[in-house]
């Protein structure tokens, strides 16, 4: 059982989301309400079902699930959720995304390979060597 604190701080949890994903939150949970049906599968792919009470509340219960979903998981249905997802990618999906993106650029093995270090850097996994 949460204490009143535990409690508190859960609820601040909400508003440290970007401003969008909170108003596209706050607008699934009113959808749901209103019996959408895609907010509600949105809201049953994490297991939470009652939505009638305030969001901060419902975004417990949702960050609690998800926080239960494996990392994979969990891009896919915060877009349904939130509007973006806001799980960082790991190296591997980053990686996988730099390779096709250059591919389709039409990018060589050099560039490719410093299109990654860029992206792994700018996602703070890879730090860059001093001059």
């Amino acid at each position: 059982m949460q204490s009143e604190a535990e409690r508190h701080r859960a609820a601040w949890a909400f508003y440290g989301i970007p401003r969008p994903a909170q108003v596209a939150f706050r607008r699934r949970v009113v959808e749901a309400r209103c019996e959408e049906p895609e907010a509600l599968a949105a809201f049953a792919a994490v297991g939470v079902s009652n939505t009638m009470r305030p969001p901060v509340m419902v975004y417990d219960d949702v960050a609690a699930a998800l926080a239960a979903l494996p990392e994979a998981g969990r891009p896919a249905i915060e877009v349904g959720l939130f509007g973006q997802a806001l799980t960082a990618p790991g190296p591997v999906a980053l990686v996988r995304e730099a390779l096709v993106r250059g591919r389709a650029d039409g990018l060589d093995d050099g560039q490719l390979a410093g299109g990654i270090l860029v992206v792994l850097e700018s996602y703070g996994l890879l730090q860059r060597e001093a001059a």
